[in-house]
């Protein structure tokens, strides 16, 4: 199998999956409908990088403020936040559905449709000194040099890794590497709807509370909304919740105010609940990220609260991350890397990777907490040190530094958008691609 080409099999079609499928070459893929995401301007440069700006654009809206307020509507903060990342950086951060980023995804890959194959499901992984085979749910067994999951937090890539290394005795652990067990402190409801209200467009609100907190965006005929509360108990798995407990969730919160002089309890109403979603919080920080061949990305790894909207950010450009360090691998003079080559590159994206989120994944778990006022720590630091200290400072401090840094494909050249705050990433001279190597995604059917 040392003669076969470099072929990457991805188990995960979401935007994780996708993207790497994108940037790969092509994939069979199926999906299904998501939350909504928030895309800053980093990783919409990465859009920009592949040919899907525009699309992007077009199936959002422009963020321009972002307005702080309690329960009963008084606003702590009005700041022109989502315009002066802008300012700075030169690409808009734009909210925009999962699915519509699947879609622009999927559209995107070179021969999708005739690659296309649906219901499949991975069932297990093998790996050999000379490559991986991936048994499908129908039988069919798909052969390659290379697993990467993107299958999620509770995914089969990330089981197979953790048994697999829960065997091997022999393989030191890099332990200075951060780690904290996956659990669930925290439920949200991801809920899209009609703008009846004529709430004004372009503006973030977000209202505080203890135990609960509320996000709103508003389009000119759109709302989109996430909706926080602390569970009862923290949990360590997944939890299917039902239509009435989702309406018992929404309930609990109908008294705050999603915008000056409108409640939730106004506009729950206008919500399309057959699309909305009660799903459970995952917070953590995973151990082993990878075997000799098969290694996982994106929120298999590292899975933060979507509190500060960088999850599916993160994810992406750990994609991305993933290639760069693998691209020695794939252009390998014997076609099939070793597998101890194929070890080296996994580790020291870990190492570097990890490095890189455990201060987002720390950012993450605070501003969950301080949003919702845990404890009186908590409550003073959000209602009164963040406004002392100001807006603009923690952006300038701890999020542009962020974005500056952004990923991007060394070998696509583009004709990037730029602020006064430059990029420290760009592209480099374009290197010749395998064109036998065609990634196969195989989606994670729920």
């Amino acid at each position: 199998m040392q003669d076969q080409p470099f072929r990457v099999i991805v188990i995960g079609a979401g935007p994780a999956g996708l993207y790497l499928a994108r940037a790969l070459g092509g994939a069979k893929i199926d999906y299904v409908r998501g939350n909504h995401l928030l895309l800053f301007p980093h990783t919409i440069r990465l859009l920009h990088q592949i040919g899907l700006y525009d699309d992007a654009k077009k199936r959002s809206y422009k963020l321009r403020r972002k307005i702080d307020m309690t329960k009963s509507g008084y606003v702590l903060s009005d700041y022109a936040m989502w315009h002066l990342l802008e300012e700075r950086h030169g690409y808009p951060t734009l909210p925009i559905q999962r699915y519509d980023v699947l879609e622009m995804l999927y559209k995107s890959i070179p021969n999708g449709k005739r690659l296309i194959k649906t219901g499949a499901k991975a069932m297990s992984i093998k790996e050999t000194d000379q490559g991986v085979a991936v048994e499908l749910e129908d039988g069919t067994v798909e052969t390659g040099s290379v697993v990467i999951g993107a299958d999620g937090v509770h995914g089969m890539t990330k089981k197979y890794i953790e048994e697999a290394m829960s065997k091997n005795t022999t393989e030191a652990t890099d332990t200075t590497l951060f780690y904290t067990p996956t659990a669930s402190q925290y439920y949200s409801i991801y809920a899209e709807g009609t703008n009846t209200k004529k709430i004004p467009s372009g503006i973030f609100y977000e209202t505080r509370d203890t135990g609960r907190a509320i996000q709103l965006g508003a389009d000119n005929d759109k709302l989109r909304i996430v909706m926080y509360r602390k569970l009862p108990q923290q949990m360590a798995g997944p939890v299917p919740y039902t239509a009435e407990q989702m309406e018992e969730f929404a309930e609990a919160l109908f008294d705050m105010s999603v915008a000056p002089g409108v409640s939730l309890g106004e506009i729950w109403p206008d919500f399309h609940k057959h699309t909305a979603r009660l799903v459970n919080q995952h917070e953590g920080f995973a151990k082993h990220w990878h075997t000799g061949r098969v290694v996982i990305t994106s929120d298999a790894s590292v899975c933060t609260s979507s509190v500060n909207g960088l999850g599916i950010n993160c994810g992406l450009h750990s994609s991305h991350s993933l290639i760069s360090f693998n691209k020695p691998c794939s252009r390998s003079s014997a076609g099939n890397p070793s597998t101890e080559l194929l070890r080296e590159a996994f580790a020291r994206y870990q190492h570097i990777r990890a490095r890189e989120l455990k201060a987002i994944y720390n950012q993450a778990y605070s501003s969950m907490r301080q949003l919702t006022w845990d404890s009186w720590k908590d409550w003073f630091i959000d209602r009164f040190l963040r406004r002392w200290i100001g807006s603009d400072f923690l952006v300038r401090k701890y999020l542009n530094p962020l974005i500056c840094k952004g990923q991007i494909l060394s070998y696509v050249p583009f004709e990037e958008v730029s602020g006064p705050l430059q990029w420290k990433r760009t592209p480099g001279v374009p290197i010749n691609e395998n064109k036998n190597s065609e990634p196969l995604v195989v989606e994670q059917a729920q």
